[in-house]
């Protein structure tokens, strides 16, 4: 029976903490985040006999800039873990600059969408068995788009999860796929 009280009693202060968090989400505010998840990347070089598929992990830091409910403009660095498919090795990072359209659907939960420019650098490498290791590093810029969900537990304190889709304009087309859950706070 305690354990039931302790845990209404904890449940009540929860939702009224986060019943605050929306009152000062309409004025504007500088927020930092960090985040953590999984990508898949994909990849095929026709030329060198190379099709290139697997996951690995994601860190990603942000800085952004929220001018009300609705709109947010954020800048992020993204370091993708390395890449191995049996022969071929790729590891990408980047930094990628976004504007936000955010849609609140309760108080403290909101549906958001997202696009923007990635600039990245990549390192590759390839055991071709007639040439042997070939390495290779390359860099351009891209746009990206995603869409996720926010929920505010308390003014200052936002966790989203998200999906991004990186398409890299390079030779070889790398698709990125990126899931992940971050933790912010608002200033």
């Amino acid at each position: 029976m305690k354990k039931i009280l302790s845990l209404s009693a904890l449940s009540l202060a929860f939702l009224g903490l986060s019943g605050a968090a929306q009152a000062e989400m309409d004025a504007p505010g500088i927020y930092v985040g960090a985040g953590y998840g999984q990508y898949s990347i994909q990849f095929e070089d026709r030329e060198n006999d190379i099709d290139f598929d697997d996951d690995s992990a994601v860190l990603k830091g942000y800085i952004g800039a929220q001018f009300n409910r609705y709109i947010s403009l954020e800048l992020a660095y993204q370091n993708f873990d390395e890449a191995n498919d049996i022969d071929n090795n790729a590891e990408i990072d980047g930094l990628s600059l976004a504007a936000i359209a955010s849609l609140p659907l309760t108080e403290n939960l909101s549906i958001f969408a997202k696009g923007g420019w990635f600039e990245w650098d990549a390192d590759v490498s390839a055991d071709i068995p007639a040439v042997g290791t070939v390495t290779s590093s390359q860099d351009g810029g891209d746009i990206f788009y995603g869409a996720g969900l926010q929920y505010s537990f308390t003014k200052n304190i936002q966790a989203r999860i998200e999906y991004e889709r990186f398409e890299l304009e390079d030779d070889i087309d790398p698709d990125l796929d990126v899931a992940s859950v971050s933790i912010q706070y608002m200033f």
